[in-house]
């Protein structure tokens, strides 16, 4: 997934008519702190946004990443701490301090601010797939001994469009090459699974010619949050919603300029019955409701659109027998609601300021989205990275079906 820090960094560069350099992480081999796909741009010496590693990499890219690049292609720089060093390595790798016992691949190429790129650029999709609330595929290549196949060509693929479109900024040929590439059948279904998994893996194919080694990335736009309530205590979880990347959407009953002004880092402020907000969840690809109104009546009518929706999650702020006597106020069993209603909302952290509640429920969030079991990692067995997927956690829900 891009992150949406990278997006916003790289419109600000190129409104600036700066050039600017994006490495990204395409492979990696044993431990290490970021998975494929993770990004960091460069403003010829200084770091701009995002992270390739957990501090280990970044100051070798920031200082040779131009450099490295000065001839314009893409180029891909192997991190490998795994091997062992001699006095003069261990001098290389105190300075770029690796220390995850790792491999990691990183292509980095120049984006150049001025010039109009032809085909897919990665940073252009994934915006248009963030605003359209649309998952995609980018496959980049990013070891190659095919010539019209060279490091950095593209193709994107979405998952409500049918057709391929591929980089061309190489050369034509291998924009009609890797077309012809991800028009395989093999390849388009390891785009489907990426899309639908939202999960990006790394695939060898062998082509006429070779082979090529590719990053099969997994674009999925950010969660939406949508914050139905506008107290004070909603704006934590507003501004931690943010921090994350989310796109986050605050409901209120009435037009009220005063909640404009108290969530400005929120992407929109929205004022209706919970009837006229059922649209803002269902468009999204993946929503999790926040209800907190301190209201029982707007609560209760929140609570039974919201369940009617996609989302994912929906969490209602207050005790259990509140939220239980909405049901039997409305003739129906919470039982009805399934595993999405959280009620009480948050994770059990002892949580008593705004902010440290907001923490709770930001975090339960992100544990039901990921379907991860939010428990300690160190009582872990295995990987970090590894699917730990927990059971009792829904699954995203299908487009267009009623949840209730």
């Amino acid at each position: 997934m891009i992150e949406r820090s990278i997006l916003e960094a790289t419109a600000a560069l190129r409104a600036a008519g700066e050039d600017f350099v994006i490495a990204t992480v395409v492979a990696v081999a044993g431990s290490a702190y970021r998975r494929p796909g993770a990004r960091m741009l460069v403003a010829r010496d200084r770091w701009v946004a995002g992270a390739v590693s957990g501090g280990c990499l970044e100051g070798d890219i920031v200082a040779k990443g131009w450099w490295r690049t000065e001839q314009g292609a893409p180029v891909v720089v192997t991190y490998d701490s795994t091997v062992d060093l001699d006095a003069d390595d261990d001098a290389l790798r105190e300075g770029l301090g690796l220390g995850c016992n790792g491999i990691v691949d990183v292509l980095i190429e120049r984006a150049d601010a001025t010039s109009s790129r032809r085909g897919v650029d990665a940073i252009d999709f994934a915006a248009r797939c963030l605003r359209d609330q649309a998952r995609g595929a980018l496959v980049t290549v990013f070891r190659s001994d095919v010539p019209d196949l060279p490091v950095g060509s593209r193709a994107a693929l979405r998952a409500d469009e049918a057709s391929t479109r591929a980089d061309a900024t190489a050369t034509p040929a291998a924009g009609l090459a890797v077309d012809a590439l991800v028009g395989r059948e093999d390849m388009r279904s390891q785009c489907r699974e990426a899309i639908a998994s939202g999960e990006s893996r790394v695939r060898a194919f062998a082509v006429a010619g070779g082979r090529v080694d590719v990053l099969i990335e997994a674009v999925v736009p950010p969660p939406r949050l949508v914050v139905l309530g506008t107290g004070h205590d909603a704006v934590p979880v507003t501004e931690l919603g943010r921090a994350l990347g989310w796109e986050v959407v605050v409901c209120g009953e009435t037009a009220n300029l005063a909640a404009r002004q108290r969530f400005l880092r929120a992407d929109d402020v929205v004022f209706g019955a919970p009837s006229e907000l059922v649209a803002i969840v269902n468009a999204a690809d993946r929503a999790a409701v926040v209800i907190m109104n301190h209201r029982y009546e707007r609560d209760a009518a929140c609570v039974a659109a919201m369940l009617d929706t996609r989302a994912s999650y929906v969490g209602v702020l207050g005790p259990r027998r509140r939220t239980a006597q909405m049901f039997v106020d409305g003739g129906r069993s919470i039982t009805e609601a399934g595993p999405r209603l959280h009620a009480p909302i948050g994770l059990e952290l002892a949580s008593e300021t705004p902010a440290e509640i907001a923490l709770a429920i930001v975090a339960e969030i992100q544990a039901c989205l990921a379907r991860a079991p939010a428990t300690n990692l160190r009582a872990r067995v295995g990987a970090i990275h590894d699917a730990a997927v927990d059971p009792a956690v829904p699954a995203r829900p299908t487009r267009g079906r009623s949840q209730r």
